[in-house]
């Protein structure tokens, strides 16, 4: 084998590798697991969050698009929140809604296919620094 060729296998290897998920298992491929993203989250978590359209950061419970804070978050935070949900949190309104725990309701490919979907409404800006704040906070990509 050239080493242009041991280079390209190499570089192969290392992409893949990224796609492996914290729990050993693969992420899948990335148009399947945003469309199997998209039919979890308008059953699940339309109702509360609300689509990729209008939404503020102040929202509460707050939108996921662009113009929310989620993309602020790291994977590992916004996956745990999905699977353990939030707590009453001091400061919000009485009426806010809690956010409820999915762990026993959906898979971790499940709720990283969530948030596949929910990354497509952000920009490369927002892209970029929530991937950084991942790897800063989780210690990995993703």
């Amino acid at each position: 084998m050239t080493r242009a060729a041991s280079t390209v296998v190499i570089l192969l290897a290392v992409s893949l590798t990224g796609c492996a998920t914290q729990d050993g298992g693969s992420a899948g491929d990335d148009e399947t697991a945003v469309a199997r993203g998209e039919a979890i989250y308008e059953t699940s978590c339309m109702g509360c969050h609300g689509g990729g359209a209008g939404g503020a950061i102040s929202d509460i419970p707050p939108r996921h698009n662009a113009q929310g804070h989620t993309w602020h978050h790291a994977d590992c935070e916004l996956l745990d929140i999905i699977a353990d949900g939030l707590p009453d949190r001091p400061g919000l309104p009485e009426d806010a809604p809690t956010m409820p725990a999915f762990a026993d309701d959906l898979d971790v490919q499940d709720r990283r296919a969530v948030l596949a979907y929910i990354k497509t409404w952000w920009t490369p800006d927002q892209l970029a620094s929530q991937q950084r704040t991942t790897e800063q906070v989780c210690g990995t990509a993703g």
